[in-house]
C-alpha cells in the first residue's frame, strides 16, 4: 500500500440519474396504471360475462392483478429504475389477454389472446432475479430467462398452430390459426407445457433457495424476503400446473386456481417492500454520526458502528496510507471510496452484494464524509483557539511588561530628572533671596511647588502601571495598600501557600484595584471585603464583595467586560453576582 490505497480495485460507490431523468412525468405514469387497471377490471366484466364475475376465479384474480399495479406504482416512486414497474404493468396487460379471451367469439382473435396469455409467465422471474438494481448482474439469470422467454414464445406460436378450439369454452369458434391440429395434440402439449413450467419453477427455486443458503448475512439483508416470496409463488405454479395435469378433487383444484390468482402480487409486493425497506435503513446512517468524534484511536470503533449501519459483520474502513492488510477471500468483496475517486477520505470494504443497496451505501459515505470533515474542521478549529488564547496571553504579557517598562523608565529617568531641577530651583531660589531679591526667591518657590505637585503625580501614575510595592513585596503588602486606598472601609485577606507567577500577580492586582474602583464610583456601599486565598481545586481564588446597591451587569459596562477578557486570556473564569439591592460579588478563579 505504497501509495495510500488498499491493495485490488475500489469500486466507486453507484451514482443514480437524477430524479425524472428517463423517466415519464407523474401525471402520465398515474394515467398509464389508471388505464391499466381499468383493462383489468373489463376483461373480468366483459371476459367472464357469461359465467359471471363470482365464478371461477375472476374475482382473485382481479384482486391480485389491481394490487401488482400499486406494487408497480411504488416501485416507479422508489426504485433507481422504471424498468421493474414497467414489467409488471406489461405483465398485468398480457394476462388480460386470457380473460378477454372468455368473451370473445371470433376465431382470428381469441387463440391470439391465448397465445398472449401464455407469454408473460417469465416476467416475475425476471423481478426476481433482478431485485433491487432493475437489471441481471448475473450470465447465469440472463441466460435463463433468455431460455425461458425463447420457450414461451415457441410454446404460444405451437399452441396458436395445434389448438383448434378454446381450451375452456367449448362454444368460441373454431380457430383459423390451428392449421396442424389434429386428434388431442393440443390438450397433450397443454400437459407437456405445465410439466416443463414445473420443472422449470423447480430449477429456478432450488437455484434461488441454494444461492439463499450459500449467501453472506450482507445478501440476505439485500434480498429480504424476496426469496420467500418468489419461491411461494413458483409452488403455487406448480401446484397449479399438478392440476392441468388432471386427477386432482374440484375442490382442491378450484382452492389451488384461487390460489394462482392471488399469487400474482407475491413477487411485485415483495420488490417493493424490499424498495420500501431499504429507503428505511439508510437512517441507519445517523448511527454513524452518534457514535461521535473521529480520532485516530477511534477507527474501530467507526469500524464497529458501519459493521451495524451496512448489516455486514465483514465490513470495516481502510483508510488510506494505513498499512492493514486483509487475509479475505477478494472473491464476493467490493471496496468503495468515500470522497473524491483521486483523493479518497477512506474506503469501505464491504460484501459485493450492497452494491445492489446503493442508497444505504451513499448515505453511509455521505455521514462518514461529513464525519471527517468535522473531525479535521474540529481540530483546526481546535488549533485556532489554541492559537488565540497563547496571543491574547502573549498581548497581555506584553502590555504588563510594556507597563513595568514604562514604570521603570518614569522612575529612573523622567523623576530623577524632575527631582534635579527641584533641586538647582531650590539652591537658585536660596540664592535669590540671599541676594535680596524677594520677589525672585517667592516665584522661584511657585515653580518648585508646582514642580513637587507634578512628581507626585508622576509618581501615582507609575504606581498605576506597575506598583513598585507589587513587585517588591508580592500581594500582601501590594492588596492591603489598595485596601488602605480605597474611600470605602475595606477589609483586606490575602492568604497565600506561596508566591504565584509574576503575571497572575499582576492580574489579581489590577483586578482588585478595577473592583475597588468600581465600589468607589457606583456601588454606594458603605464597606467592602477583599480576599484573596488559594483555591481548593489549585490556582487562586479572589473575591471582591460590597454591601452597594448591586445591580451590575458586564453586557452593559466596558468595566466588567474589560476585567473578565484579561481573566479569561490567563485562563482563568470570572463570575458576577449582582442582585439589585443586595450588593456586589465578584468572584474570581485563576490558575496557580
Amino acid at each position: 500500500m505504497a501509495d495510500g490505497r488498499p491493495h485490488g480495485r475500489a469500486t466507486s460507490l453507484p451514482i443514480p440519474a437524477p430524479a425524472g431523468r428517463g423517466r415519464l412525468p407523474w401525471p402520465l405514469r398515474l394515467g398509464i396504471l389508471l388505464a391499466a387497471a381499468l383493462v383489468c377490471v373489463l376483461s373480468v366484466v366483459f371476459g367472464v360475462v357469461q359465467p359471471g364475475i363470482a365464478d371461477g376465479n375472476g374475482l382473485p384474480w382481479l384482486v391480485g392483478h389491481l394490487a401488482a399495479l400499486v406494487a408497480a406504482g411504488l416501485i416507479w416512486w422508489l426504485a433507481p429504475t422504471a424498468a421493474p414497474g414497467w414489467v409488471i404493468v406489461g405483465y398485468a396487460l398480457a394476462e388480460t389477454a386470457y380473460m378477454w379471451a372468455y368473451g370473445v367469439h371470433a376465431g382470428w382473435l381469441w387463440p391470439l389472446l391465448m397465445s398472449i396469455s401464455v407469454l408473460p409467465g417469465v416476467a416475475l422471474v425476471w423481478l426476481a432475479l433482478a431485485f433491487p438494481a432493475g437489471r441481471l448482474r448475473r450470465g447465469f439469470d440472463r441466460r435463463l430467462v433468455i431460455t425461458a422467454s425463447v420457450y414461451l414464445v415457441t410454446y404460444a406460436i405451437v399452441t396458436l398452430l395445434v389448438t383448434p378450439n378454446h381450451v375452456l369454452d367449448a362454444s368460441h369458434e373454431r380457430s383459423r390459426y390451428a392449421v396442424l391440429a389434429t386428434g388431442d395434440v393440443a390438450d397433450a402439449l397443454g400437459r407437456v407445457h405445465a410439466g416443463v413450467m414445473g420443472a422449470f419453477a423447480v430449477v429456478v427455486a432450488g437455484v434461488v433457495l441454494l444461492r439463499w443458503a450459500r449467501s453472506s448475512g450482507a445478501a440476505r439483508q439485500v434480498a429480504f424476503i424476496m426469496p420467500v416470496a418468489f419461491v411461494l409463488w413458483l409452488v403455487i405454479g406448480v401446484a397449479w400446473s399438478l392440476v392441468r395435469l388432471g386427477g386432482w378433487p374440484e375442490h382442491l383444484r378450484l382452492v389451488v386456481e384461487d390460489l394462482n390468482a392471488f399469487s400474482v402480487v407475491l413477487v411485485p409486493a415483495a420488490y417493493a417492500t424490499g424498495l420500501i425497506r431499504m429507503r428505511t435503513i439508510r437512517a441507519r446512517a445517523v448511527d454513524l454520526v452518534q457514535t461521535g468524534q473521529l480520532s485516530e484511536t477511534g477507527h474501530d470503533r467507526w469500524d464497529g458502528a458501519v459493521k451495524t449501519v451496512l448489516g455486514d459483520r465483514t465490513a470495516r474502513l481502510v483508510w488510506p496510507g494505513s498499512q492493514r492488510t486483509t487475509d479475505r477471500d477478494p472473491r464476493g468483496r467490493a471496496m468503495s471510496s468515500v470522497g473524491d475517486a483521486d483523493a479518497p477520505l477512506v474506503y469501505i470494504e464491504h460484501d459485493a452484494a450492497l452494491l445492489d443497496n446503493p442508497q444505504l451505501l451513499r448515505s453511509v459515505s455521505a455521514s462518514l464524509r461529513i464525519m471527517i470533515d468535522n473531525e479535521r474542521l474540529t481540530a483546526e478549529l481546535r488549533h485556532s483557539l489554541r492559537e488565540v488564547s497563547r496571543s491574547r496571553l502573549r498581548i497581555v504579557q506584553a502590555a504588563d511588561e510594556a507597563r513595568r517598562r514604562a514604570e521603570r523608565d518614569l522612575h529612573d529617568g523622567s523623576q530623577q530628572q524632575l527631582f534635579s531641577v527641584a533641586l538647582r530651583l531650590r539652591m537658585a531660589s536660596d540664592a535669590a533671596r540671599a541676594d535680596g531679591q524677594l520677589v525672585l526667591a517667592d516665584g522661584l518657590e511657585t515653580t518648585i511647588d508646582q514642580l513637587a505637585s507634578a512628581i507626585k503625580e508622576l509618581r501615582e501614575l507609575a504606581r498605576g502601571l506597575h506598583p513598585a510595592l507589587l513587585a517588591e513585596g508580592g500581594l500582601v503588602p501590594a492588596i492591603a495598600e489598595l485596601g488602605r486606598r480605597c474611600t470605602v472601609v475595606t477589609k483586606v485577606t490575602v492568604e497565600l501557600r506561596e508566591r504565584p507567577r509574576q503575571l497572575i500577580e499582576a492580574t489579581v492586582y489590577y483586578v482588585v484595584s478595577e473592583c475597588l474602583a468600581n465600589v468607589t464610583k457606583y456601588s454606594g456601599a458603605s464597606s467592602c471585603e477583599v480576599v484573596v486565598s488559594d483555591h481548593p481545586d489549585g490556582g487562586l481564588r479572589v473575591v471582591v464583595a460590597d454591601d452597594g446597591v448591586g445591580g451590575a451587569d458586564p453586557a452593559r459596562g466596558s468595566g466588567l467586560r474589560g476585567l473578565a477578557d484579561r481573566v479569561d486570556a490567563v485562563g482563568g473564569t470570572m463570575r458576577v453576582e449582582s442582585p439589585v439591592g443586595a450588593g456586589t460579588v465578584v468572584s474570581i478563579h485563576l490558575p496557580g
